[in-house]
């Protein structure tokens, strides 16, 4: 135990003294700052002095509390640190285990009386505690920054600190592996960063056809109620023939969705969900921390190619298939979306640390 305390030590140490973790540092402070210098009124948004009149932002629609936790959910979580600071943190971490095994270094850890997985997960923690760090400043400062700039003090904002941390271990894991096998940082990073961007393609793309899917679902329904009431009310079949081509018509489009959503779903359910994993916070928050705005209803109907970009035939509104899709993705459970996702990490390490035991350097 005391080994391995003094390998993180020393391992930290040595991230602590990369201008770029005092950078990242830098820029989490400054964007609570930001958010501090926000603020709304009756007329519109502040910033520090000054005062912009918005029609649509302002108290009227957005209360003080409400408007500081929708700046910390979507701005602070799902733009800086699940991106922006996320991609900082391979930059600085990438080089973590292919400095390990290169000539000398490995040498002189493989001297000390410590094991080789121990060792290789060692310093695979120590990546994540650079995350933690990070993630953890910046979330107690924006807890603070709600609690007095919105009168809202929101413990659940806490729970960014180990959803974040999860997430960047998803890709986190790959940049070990595949600095382990080619001992080259830059290897590693483009290798992670082009993972990370397959698993969002295929998370838009398992998302984009479901929503495609429940169009095409919920127009079948409206379809087929219409031909059931033709025929109830005894209509001709010059009125029930149409209609049943159109059930037809409408049943295949739905099983072409439904097939192609299945593909992409079976694809997302082996792979990390890094979307998701972040959703959660989002997920928690509407639940428990009141984010959850009422939108005013858009009043009336649409035409058939107007009502939603799947072109139904139906008079289907796209707010009312968002609303549909949202509530399919919630019902999504930790299970499958971090469970699968560990599974998949603990996978990786596994072959990592029987590569790294079993390597001769």
């Amino acid at each position: 135990m005391i080994q391995t305390l003094a390998l993180l030590n020393a391992a930290y140490r040595e991230l602590n003294a990369r201008k770029l973790f005092w950078v990242t540092m830098a820029i989490s402070l400054f964007i609570v700052a930001a958010f501090a210098a926000l603020g709304i009124n009756e007329r519109g948004i502040t910033v520090l002095w000054w005062e912009f009149e918005l029609e649509f932002v302002n108290t009227q629609f957005f209360p003080r509390e409400v408007f500081y936790k929708f700046l910390f959910a979507n701005f602070g979580i799902g733009f800086w640190l699940s991106w922006l600071a996320s991609i900082l943190a391979l930059i600085s971490t990438a080089s973590i285990v292919p400095d390990m095994v290169t000539g000398g270094s490995i040498d002189i850890l493989l001297s000390k009386p410590i094991g080789r997985t121990r060792l290789f997960l060692t310093r695979y923690f120590t990546g994540l505690l650079f995350v933690t760090v990070q993630v953890a400043v910046f979330t107690i400062a924006s807890i603070v920054v709600v609690g007095i700039r919105g009168g809202s003090w929101e413990p659940w904002f806490l729970l960014a600190i180990p959803l974040v941390v999860i997430f960047f271990s998803y890709l986190f894991c790959i940049c070990a592996l595949v600095g382990l096998l080619t001992r080259s940082t830059i290897v590693a990073l483009l290798v992670t960063m082009l993972f990370w961007l397959f698993i969002f393609g295929v998370d838009s793309g398992e998302r984009f056809t479901q929503q495609g899917s429940i169009a095409y679902e919920m127009d079948l329904e409206q379809v087929q109620l219409d031909l059931e009431e033709a025929v109830t009310m005894g209509d001709p079949v010059e009125v029930t023939a149409p209609l049943l081509e159109v059930v037809d018509r409408t049943q295949g489009s739905y099983d072409t969705w439904s097939f192609v959503h299945f593909w992409f779903y079976s694809a997302k359910a082996i792979l990390p969900k890094t979307t998701e994993t972040i959703d959660l916070l989002d997920r928690t928050l509407r639940e428990n921390a009141g984010l959850d705005l009422p939108f005013p209803d858009e009043g009336g109907r649409r035409g058939p190619r107007s009502g939603n970009m799947f072109g139904t035939t139906s008079f289907i509104r796209q707010r009312d298939i968002e609303q549909a899709f949202q509530e399919r993705l919630d019902e999504r459970g930790l299970v499958w979306i971090i469970g699968s996702s560990l599974l998949f990490e603990a996978l990786i390490l596994l072959f990592c640390c029987w590569r790294f035991s079993r390597r001769d350097f």
